[in-house]
């Protein structure tokens, strides 16, 4: 049905007192917005009537409407899944989107005789049974490879099962009870899904009263391999049980907890994910503050949990109106909690000192895109896509390791980070260093050319970093740029050169300080991390044959004193020295080669 909206009003006389769906067009029959509601008539005179309490977006929408189109369904619960429908598909201007580009995973019990339980993404059939979402693929892997052992349902597809003359290899490993060959009753199959259900439920109270008492009958019948097998079970459940952050007292544990914050004329909403008791994930979401804060969580609830519905409870640390909880519940089949006690308090609360740790990095890319356009006015490009930066660390010239960090995607991405293990022969020259890591870097032609690299020094870096480049025949591909430390080591004093002629201060361009600040920061960071975990692992594998100057007879009296090669290992100069035959010379030796 459409309507043409008159300046007299006369139209509220067309529309119907019906559940139903309206979308609101401009003349140019652009779509503006989509909506539900419990009755179409009231729902939209409640737009077009003097009202003070509209934000700025939404009058501005109601100035444009030219015509209105409805679809009247049979109750609200059709009514959402249409507007929501809608505006996955069609997208309308005034709409609130929360934007997620990520599919969450699930796990799928199918509706086979014999189901099969698998890693699963997208629409469900009528009969499946869907447990999640889960964060990632991994919480689907761990949760999949424990039901296997616990349960041993099949994972295997309907055709192949089909088509089974024997069983296949996880039967022989024991994680399959091979229902496809008859190793297993319908009935004893139906069982074993059934418990997965409570175990994916976080029913554990129930599953384990269930196979406690399977297992007391078994053991009546004298069959203690069996009662064995689940007692074997009931422990890995109980397990499982203790890692649960909410336990079976605080009923129903499959859950959301929803923490809010605006900062900066932006909505941030922090989602926490209970699987079971067990936190299981979190995500973020953000949205420009458009609206009223309970307008843009009620869109978001209904938005989101119009695909995410295999849950519960939400428990939201914001007040909302009651009539809406009431209709949400009604038709998703959630309950709302506001008041937030215990550890879902204590998890709320977890969860907003992350939401603030979210909108501060959030706040810092947004200096860092300044920073990058700033840069590339000053360097006289159009774009950098891709900013390298290089540390290197060592003791006294051993374990020496090179670091590179990375930004790109409008943020230092942890992901393209890499390490570079040095030649002993390096010791701890620095410049020999750079030359050699940026060497091998540049010549590694599976990794994206850098747009500029960033080296921690001064102009004997910059030139080395510059030769090489030329050398290579990258000097119209890649920039170089130098950062330096201040005096006394002050952040605020250091110095960035561009170019021969080019030294900034922090003073002239503090945003461009921060990101390369940063970098050069973080390359350190990551370089003596690499550089101790290099050192560990070279006392785990280090004897005592290989320091010079010990023979069996030191060797021994080492031992003796210390207890162990870990002892030696962590000893003190002054302590080494206290065993004979050991002088200062040696001690030092000794400790150098351990640390």
């Amino acid at each position: 049905m459409k309507i043409n909206v008159t300046a007299d009003n006369l139209f509220f006389l067309q529309l119907p007192d019906s559940p139903g769906v309206y979308r609101y067009y401009a003349s140019d029959g652009e779509l503006l917005y989509v909506g539900k509601a419990l009755s179409l008539v009231k729902r939209v005179k409640s737009y077009f009537q003097k009202r003070t309490d509209l934000s700025p977006r939404i009058s501005l929408m109601v100035s444009k409407i030219a015509t209105i189109e409805l679809t009247v369904t049979a109750n609200e619960s059709s009514a959402l899944l249409l507007e929501s429908n809608l505006i996955k598909n069609l997208k309308p201007k005034y709409n609130i989107i929360f934007r997620d580009d990520k599919s969450y995973p699930y796990i799928r019990i199918s509706a086979h005789e014999f189901p099969l339980i698998e890693y699963f993404r997208g629409k469900t059939g009528a009969h499946e049974s869907v447990f999640g979402p889960y964060p990632n693929p991994a919480a689907v892997k761990e949760t999949l490879d424990t039901l296997q052992r616990l349960f041993k349902l099949r994972t295997c597809r309907d055709s192949v099962f089909a088509n089974r003359s024997r069983p296949c290899m996880l039967y022989q490993v024991n994680l399959c009870c091979a229902p496809c060959v008859n190793k297993v009753s319908a009935d004893e199959y139906a069982q074993f899904v059934n418990y997965a259900r409570d175990f994916l439920s976080g029913n554990y109270g129930d599953l384990i009263s269930g196979l406690s008492n399977q297992m007391y009958k078994y053991a009546d019948a004298l069959d203690f391999e069996q009662a064995s097998v689940l007692r074997d079970k009931i422990g890995l459940i109980q397990q499982l049980q203790s890692k649960q952050v909410i336990s079976d007292s605080q009923l129903p544990i499959n859950a959301d907890i929803l923490v809010i914050k605006t900062e900066r004329q932006r909505f941030f909403l922090y989602l926490i994910m209970l699987r079971g008791g067990l936190y299981v994930g979190d995500k973020h979401f953000t949205q420009p503050l458009v609206d009223s804060v309970d307008v843009l969580l009620e869109a978001f609830l209904e938005r989101y949990y119009a695909e995410h519905q295999a849950i519960q409870n939400i428990y939201l640390d914001f007040k909302l109106d009651p009539e809406f909880m009431g209709n949400f519940h009604r038709i998703y089949k959630i309950k709302i909690q506001v008041a937030l006690k215990g550890r879902i308090a204590e998890l709320a609360q977890m969860g907003m000192n992350n939401l603030s740790k979210v909108i501060e990095n959030q706040q810092l890319n947004n200096i860092y895109h300044d920073a990058v356009a700033k840069l590339c006015e000053l360097l006289k490009v159009s774009t950098l896509n891709r900013i390298e930066c290089y540390d290197t660390s060592h003791n006294q010239g051993s374990s020496a390791l090179a670091s590179m960090v990375v930004y790109a995607g409008q943020k230092i991405d942890h992901r393209l980070y890499r390490k570079f293990n040095l030649p002993d022969s390096v010791g701890g020259d620095d410049l020999r260093a750079l030359e050699i890591v940026l060497r091998r870097r540049l010549k590694n032609t599976e990794l994206v050319i850098p747009d500029v690299i960033l080296v921690d020094g001064g102009k004997t870096q910059l030139k080395i970093a510059k030769n090489l480049i030329r050398e290579l025949g990258f000097c119209d591909k890649i920039k170089v740029i130098a950062i330096f430390k201040g005096e006394h080591r002050k952040p605020e004093l250091d110095k960035i050169i561009i170019d021969a002629d080019t030294e900034l201060n922090f003073r002239q361009e503090p945003q461009i300080f921060r990101l390369l600040q940063a970098l050069r920061d973080e390359a350190h960071r990551f370089a003596i991390t690499g550089h101790r975990k290099k050192q560990v692992e070279r006392m785990s594998t280090s004897r005592l044959e290989d320091v010079p100057g010990i023979g069996a007879t030191k060797r021994r009296a080492l031992i003796a004193s210390f207890g162990s090669l870990q002892g030696v290992a962590s000893a003190e100069i002054s302590q080494l020295q206290q065993v004979e035959g050991i002088g200062f010379e040696l001690a030092c030796q000794i400790y150098k080669f351990f640390h």
